[in-house]
């Protein structure tokens, strides 16, 4: 809103106050529509209103304060687009100040409630139902979630620039993915620079830690049974198609991801923030997934140049992993 400061002596009912911006209402438009542009049906982001509005209301004595809908269709727009905040603000009829501070309040308090939406199975009912998933995919058994590492681009940061700088020669923040057979998101460790090594970020994270420490429930992660890199008998080629057939899973997930919010994917440029906020919007990114799995909104095509920037390499296994791996393979794959 521009405001004019009217003449000195000037009789101020008569001078031409400017109109307020003329801003469309999004929710107008049909389902389809809603999901092409924000990614969400209109349930969702009327969800997303009610969960996050006590965040998203500001007290303020502008005549017209911006609506909770309207920021989050803004930061819904720039999460599934990655343009620049002009252009978003231009969509909606909301100035570039304001896209910035809406998408900084909306990545705030979505990242407040990422437990919430980011859940390991910690129930006996969730594991189960989990090992049976991932058993229908290739009779892999025991398997809780499937592990792989992608980079999410950004610009150059101002401090310690050289950490940022990864393997492909582009700065990223090095992030960790755990998800379920469904492609629903589990676990996300997204705080790493770059050039951390891809085998550092499983081995130090939350949940790596207490699964080598034996504090998960009964099961395994496809990095802990590892693939047979030379198999030499039939067995082991039917255990190690299974168990990379498996491990795909999160593969596909990260390329849904990357591919339905163009923030984190570098097809739509880097991201322009410093990494801590970078870090926030990549968090975001897979919580959206997470919500429209939760709307049973179908899984997107995926471009091929959308693979993953990263891989989690294969660790050598311990002699007592070999042991488990090679028990399995009797078990399973004779």
């Amino acid at each position: 809103i521009e405001l004019q400061v009217a003449p000195r002596h000037c009789d101020t009912s008569t001078v031409n106050r400017a109109p307020l911006r003329d801003r469309m209402d999004p929710l107008i438009l049909p389902d389809h529509m809603l999901i092409r542009q924000y990614r969400l049906p209109r349930p969702a982001i009327i969800y997303l209103a009610d969960f996050l509005s006590n965040d998203l209301k500001r007290n303020t004595r502008r005549s017209s304060p911006l609506p909770v809908v309207t920021q989050i269709m803004a930061a819904l727009r720039f999460f599934a687009s990655g343009s620049f905040q002009m252009v978003v603000g231009g969509t909606l009829g909301v100035s570039q100040s304001s896209v910035s501070r809406v998408v900084r309040d909306v990545t705030n308090a979505l990242c407040r409630r990422a437990r919430q939406f980011i859940k390991f199975p910690a129930t006996d009912a969730e594991c189960i139902r989990s090992k049976q998933q991932f058993f229908e995919i290739a009779g892999f058994p025991n398997v809780l979630g499937a592990v792989d590492g992608t980079h999410i681009a950004i610009k150059a940061p101002n401090d310690e620039e050289e950490a940022f700088v990864n393997r492909k020669n582009f700065h990223s923040i090095n992030t960790q993915v755990i998800c379920d057979a469904t492609l629903r998101v589990t676990d996300l460790v997204a705080k790493w620079p770059g050039s951390t090594h891809d085998s550092f970020v499983p081995m130090n994270s939350g949940t790596g830690i207490q699964f080598n420490e034996g504090e998960m429930p009964g099961g395994w992660l496809p990095w802990l049974m590892t693939p047979i890199l030379h198999p030499a008998t039939e067995p082991d080629e039917r255990y190690s198609r299974a168990q990379r057939k498996t491990r795909s899973v999160v593969e596909s997930c990260i390329g849904v991801v990357k591919s339905r919010f163009r923030c984190i994917n570098r097809s739509g440029g880097v991201l322009q923030y410093t990494p801590e906020m970078a870090c926030k919007i990549s968090t975001c990114a897979f919580i959206l997934h997470n919500i429209c799995i939760m709307y049973r909104l179908p899984i997107p095509d995926i471009p091929d140049d959308d693979d993953p920037e990263g891989d989690v390499p294969v660790p050598a296994p311990c002699n007592t992993g070999m042991q488990v791996r090679q028990d399995l393979i009797r078990r399973r794959f004779m």
